[in-house]
């Protein structure tokens, strides 16, 4: 079977899967899009902050149930994405998102 290259295009996402329990977590150093976050494990009592380098752009509310799916309409975050939750948090979300600049 012949070798498939693939591009993304417009509509495809990368994406992370952040342990909340890391503390600070660089999903993608650069821009990028933020097109979703899906909760794998419950999250703890604490909001969790979606960073662009210091600035919080979008936080996930405290104790989000797992399966919980949140859609962003592109949000560009023009330095990085960081997912920057409170020491004593736990949990699990997969971060998607999509490259500003496509050979990084």
């Amino acid at each position: 079977m012949p070798t498939r290259f693939a591009q993304l295009v417009h509509e495809e996402s990368e994406y992370a899967v952040v342990n909340v329990a890391d503390d600070t977590t660089t999903v993608f150093d650069g821009p990028c899009i933020l097109t979703g976050i899906y909760v794998n494990t419950v999250l703890t009592a604490q909001v969790l902050p979606v960073k662009d380098d210091t600035v919080t752009v979008v936080s996930l509310v405290a104790s989000a149930a797992a399966g919980t799916s949140i859609q962003y309409p592109s949000i560009r975050f023009n330095t990085s994405l960081i997912v920057d939750p409170d020491n004593a948090a736990t949990g699990s979300v997969t971060v998607a998102f999509r490259r500003v600049n496509a050979d990084r």
